[in-house]
């Protein structure tokens, strides 16, 4: 029975026991790609969003499309989400597709517990991952790598960070969840823009609600850059049990980013596992009590693998390892980067052959996170989203598409 419930062809019966899914984020490739494998093994998948034009919420394995709240404005959130429990006959599963939605469930289980089938680690696990300083301190207890970090609690505490650090150095958030902007960093070049660049990147606050549950979140963390994080991210993905016993994982790289120094993956790599991360993956889990879907990235360097996320959650890629061929690449994104940066002279003429030759080598086998010949609905819509996006935005679709910044 349990090879039949994993089967294309799992019996009625089977699939029918089933519960049904609600996931989130519609504009995620992540959402997506669950949405697809679910739907195709004949689970009935609701999408709720912020708005209407999300990718997944047009997937034809979508039976159901409902709006809610965003999700940072969490009171209201939490109680359209406790409302949708209360109403529905069945009771769903509900599993994060963000961050916000990872802390919201672990943080609010009581409330959400008996509404939901849940597969929730707790909140000091899932913070204990989503929080950089505590991922600094609890993964090198456990023999991980991680760049060298700094945590000011004040201006007075950047003195330190000026006579430690190699300049240039990345700010960050503590956390992105429930972030205003969800910027991902700002570089700093110098120790004498430091203090201003900090201030500034402070201006950026958090919900009252994370504030009130750590009230340091508030102050952002400074990070040596390395600038091999550009060129190369190596990603293990994968599952851990309740036990931590079963730790199933694949690897790529990150091969291109948009924005290039520091954003989000457009084209991965099928990649061989590292024993020794895994091990300490295993081991960070085990610490913190973590079990789940997972997505982890590490900054290559000629030294070592030096740990910079974990994501205890649905990830961007995830249909990559769904399908699992030899390259991940999203074609639409990494066609109005070549195009747009060619033509502003962003982008030699080389460097855009070479890309070109990349994914014509590679297209028979390379897995797309929006185009699918069985469901075309989601490209089109977010073409569609992209040509209305930088319409009304001109000036932010020019700095990363054209400029590469955030």
């Amino acid at each position: 029975m349990e090879e039949a419930a994993f089967s294309d062809e799992a019996p009625a019966a089977v699939i029918a026991a089933r519960p049904p899914v609600l996931l989130f984020s519609a504009n995620f490739y992540g959402t997506l790609a669950a949405a697809r494998c679910l739907g195709r093994h004949g689970v009935d998948v609701t999408v709720a969003d912020t708005g209407r034009l999300g990718p997944a919420s047009y997937s034809r394995f979508v039976s159901r499309r409902v709006q809610c709240p965003p999700e940072s404005q969490p009171e209201a959130f939490l109680q359209w989400l406790v409302d949708f429990g209360l109403r529905e006959p069945v009771k769903h599963v509900l599993y994060p597709t963000s961050d916000e939605l990872a802390w919201l469930i672990a943080a609010h289980r009581p409330k959400l517990e008996d509404l939901f089938h849940l597969y929730d680690p707790g909140v000091d696990a899932v913070y204990g991952l989503l929080n950089k300083r505590r991922l600094y301190e609890v993964g090198t207890e456990v023999g991980l790598h991680l760049p060298r970090t700094w945590f000011p609690q004040s201006e007075a505490d950047l003195e330190q960070v000026r006579r430690e650090a190699s300049f240039p150095v990345l700010l960050k958030p503590t956390t992105q969840i429930l972030h205003a902007t969800h910027r991902k960093g700002q570089p700093v070049a110098s120790p004498a823009e430091l203090a201003s660049e900090y201030r500034e990147f402070a201006r950026d606050t958090y919900a009252p609600m994370l504030v009130k549950f750590d009230p340091a979140v508030v102050n952002p963390m400074v990070q040596e850059f390395h600038p091999e994080a550009a060129e190369g991210i190596y990603s293990l993905s994968g599952f851990v049990d309740a036990s931590g016993e079963l730790f199933e994982a694949r690897a790529a790289m990150k091969v291109l980013q948009r924005p290039r120094k520091l954003g989000v993956g457009v084209c991965f790599e099928s990649a061989p596992l590292r024993p020794d991360l895994v091990q300490g993956l295993t081991r960070l889990c085990k610490r913190l009590g973590y079990h789940g879907v997972f997505e982890v990235e590490f900054i290559q360097t000629k030294d070592s693998y030096l740990l910079i996320d974990f994501n205890p959650r649905f990830y961007g890629q995830m249909g990559f390892d769904i399908a699992r061929g030899l390259l991940f690449c999203n074609r639409i994104a990494l066609e109005m980067l070549l195009n747009l940066q060619r033509l502003s002279g962003a982008l030699p003429a080389s460097e855009a052959r070479q890309w070109r030759q990349w994914l014509n080598t590679h297209r028979e086998k390379a897995v797309d996170p929006l185009i699918d010949r069985d469901d075309m609905m989601p490209a089109a819509v977010e073409l569609a989203t992209i040509a209305y996006g930088s319409a009304r935005h001109p000036r932010a679709f020019l700095r990363m598409m054209v400029f590469n910044r955030s």
